[in-house]
């Protein structure tokens, strides 16, 4: 298509409409700074254009309406959460109280997800959670998280795994160690300043070198671990 051909113009546009959709607590000049940042430039082509709107799409969508591809981090607000998708699981961590147990099931479907839009979830037994307005959609690849094994605590970055228990207990592993227990009707939440994972598997117990050295930190035999960012 021609440079000076006009119809080619209402495609920009969408594609910068929908794009700036998926982060739309942005002002336009800091959508237009965002995108300079991420190499768009004087002597970008247009379809240099397109593509970069399209990886930000795939990072940020504005619309997430089938199955899901790849794990999704919603921030939402009224009231304020942080809800991991992944195939078949949530993990839904409050975002005013970090001492907050975060809460853990199967979902079977969810309504149509973005930007500006109630997050609802349907769970296995046809239960709807409602979870609030969504602030932004982030798809995040697992495989961009660094391994367990052997991990330090300098390596951790801003990747957070939720752990889970034999004994019901749950853990959320990230530049510290928190670990929440049930008793009765109260819940107790501690925290550990960790150094080095020795050994993190479903099926055996978890062991952290702790940060200023000494005896290891020995939780439970795990049952299972979810990748909640990166």
């Amino acid at each position: 298509m021609h440079q000076s051909d006009p119809t080619r113009i209402p495609k920009l546009i969408a594609a910068l409409q929908e794009t700036w959709e998926g982060q739309p607590d942005l002002t336009l000049p800091a959508f237009l700074g965002m995108l300079h940042n991420r190499g768009l430039s004087w002597a970008s082509s247009e379809e240099e254009l397109l593509q970069l709107l399209s990886r930000i799409q795939t990072e940020h969508p504005s619309l997430i309406d089938g199955p899901l591809n790849a794990p999704v981090v919603f921030t939402t607000s009224s009231p304020r959460f942080s809800v991991t998708m992944t195939g078949s699981k949530v993990v839904v961590r409050s975002g005013e109280d970090a001492q907050r147990m975060p809460s853990l099931w199967t979902y079977t479907s969810f309504r149509p997800a973005g930007p500006g839009r109630p997050l609802v979830i349907t769970d296995e037994e046809g239960i709807e959670h409602r979870l609030g307005v969504t602030d932004l959609a982030t798809v995040f690849d697992p495989g961009s998280a660094p391994p367990l094994a052997g991990l330090e605590r300098t390596e951790v970055g801003a990747a957070r795994w939720l752990v889970t228990f034999a004994s019901g207990e749950r853990a959320v592993l990230g530049q510290r160690l928190r670990v929440w227990a049930t008793h009765g009707r109260e819940t107790d939440v501690e925290a550990y300043a960790w150094g080095r994972v020795e050994t993190l598997e479903p099926g055996s117990d978890m062991r952290l070198a702790p940060a200023d050295g000494g005896k290891p930190i020995v939780l439970g035999p795990v049952r299972e671990i979810v990748l909640l960012e990166v």
